[in-house]
């Protein structure tokens, strides 16, 4: 998701730690005396299970690893298990019964709860002592022992994903990463592309088919976080987009091993069949939103942004501009920049669509103060990807092709895998300012002169378009 959405306020989330001798969960006090789980805020747009392990450590000086979230049924709710490393507990935290803090649990909350503590987890990711199989299996494939089981980095965690960075004694790190259900295509998917463009994305060393599972090395300079000078960020998107360029360049015309290998499809012709209900979802989340500070796009100008979604897809459709892999997360977390240039990991949100989407996306990292800079910055990196992309097709198509690319990228990060316009969007509430916020996003690139001249030979329409801008 390349677009940068405010955060509203911080998610709450009630924070089981489980000591795994006892099986014991840790719990604060109220002045009262009453026993309750541990709360912390999580910023929106984090990583939850980074902030989450710094949180309680400095909170409580506590090492632990996530096993799993929980959510009650309301969906509002959210529940953390941890397991507790090794290591003395803090005197501020209670260990308890987990049946004598019935208040903390629903009664779905409290079996999952409970099947996991009884080890009957049906996933590796969420089982007790699960962080020392990985651990092991890591040391055996690489040869090499972890520094301590204390600097392990969990990033992400979970029954259905875990992302773990090891650093070894030899100075050198690797990354362990699994998927489960939805999920089980980005192992084939990243297999596929690490073969096929070894230079951007990271070796392989070793998959694990029971735990659908790989070790990579870690080779990056940059920390999860882009430069803070300007100059700086500039290089290493400058590096970035020659990369990702580079990774669409071959695999132009493999969208049926792309596909096969796990990619979602996203070509302009499926997003154009998909148009009226994509749409029709749009002007129901604009219905149910109760804020005034922004006001609602009406149900007449989203019949007219569906009509230039469709002749903008219809006319890029005609330059010939090969599809390719996209990178549907592309944040500046999933691009490693070190001595022999980026490489780009997660590949989870995998499609297969117009390669313009990904150059946008990478365009919106680039992000100085000054306005006018950033065109000229921007002119610069859309210079870069066409070198590299102009032998797969024509430049002056690729310069159309950029007249047309923030509508399609920001329909592109809506529409994602597709799956969720077919959905009620009650089951999806928490998505809704999403949706609002990149239909926003849409209407705006919509509005651009330059693309309605290009589109429509009436000029009348044009310039009633750009009247409504």
């Amino acid at each position: 998701m390349a677009v940068n959405l405010a955060a509203v306020e911080p998610n709450e989330y009630r924070v089981a730690m489980i000591d795994p001798a006892s099986g014991a969960v840790l719990t604060v006090k109220n002045p009262n005396g009453a026993a309750h789980l541990p709360r912390i805020q999580i910023p929106a747009n984090t990583r939850v299970t980074e902030y989450l392990l710094k949180a309680i450590q400095t909170a409580w000086k506590v090492r632990a690893v996530v096993l799993d979230y929980l959510q009650s049924e309301d969906g509002y709710w959210r529940c953390a298990v941890l397991e507790l490393l090794p290591g003395k507990a803090p005197t501020a935290l209670c260990p308890m019964d987990i049946h004598e803090i019935a208040d903390d649990f629903s009664d779905g909350e409290r079996a999952s709860l409970l099947s996991l503590l009884g080890d009957a987890s049906t996933s590796f990711l969420s089982h007790m002592g699960w962080i020392y199989e990985a651990v092991a299996w890591v040391e055996k494939v690489t040869g090499e022992r972890i520094r301590s089981i204390f600097e392990v980095e969990q990033l992400n965690a979970g029954a259905r994903f875990a992302l773990v960075r090891l650093p070894m004694r030899s100075g050198r790190s690797y990354w362990l990463k699994a998927t489960g259900e939805p999920n089980t295509h980005e192992q084939p998917i990243t297999l596929y592309l690490s073969e096929l463009c070894p230079s951007h994305l990271p070796e392989v060393l070793a998959v694990d088919p029971v735990w659908n599972a790989w070790i990579m090395p870690d080779k990056r300079i940059t920390h999860g976080q882009l430069p803070t000078s300007p100059r700086d960020r500039l290089q290493l998107l400058q590096c970035a987009v020659t990369a990702i360029a580079e990774v669409q360049r071959h695999t132009a015309g493999r969208e049926a091993d792309l596909l096969a290998a796990g990619a979602f499809d996203q070509r302009l012709n499926i997003l154009r069949a998909d148009s009226e209900l994509l749409f029709e979802n749009i002007g129901e989340a604009m219905a149910l939103q109760t804020s005034t500070k922004v006001p609602r796009i009406h149900e007449s100008r989203l019949h007219e942004l569906n009509s230039v979604f469709d002749a903008t897809c219809e006319f890029v459709q005609t330059l010939g501009i090969p599809n390719t892999i996209l990178h549907g997360d592309l944040h500046a977390g999933n691009v490693l920049c070190g001595a022999d240039g980026c490489q780009f990991i997660d590949w989870c949100e995998a499609y297969v669509g117009h390669p313009l989407v990904t150059l946008q996306h990478l365009l919106l990292l680039n992000s100085p103060e000054d306005a006018q800079l950033k065109s000229t910055w921007d002119q610069e990196l859309i210079e870069r990807y066409q070198m590299v992309m102009n032998e797969v097709c024509e430049r002056s198509a690729l310069e159309q092709g950029v007249l047309c690319m923030p509508l399609i990228a920001a329909a592109s990060t809506m529409y994602g895998r597709g799956a969720w316009i077919r959905s009620p969007l009650v089951s999806i509430p928490h998505q809704l300012a999403r949706i609002r916020t990149l239909a926003r996003h849409m209407d705006r690139a919509a509005q651009e002169p330059a693309l309605l001249d290009m589109l429509f030979r009436d000029r009348a329409y044009a310039r009633s378009q750009q009247e409504v801008a």
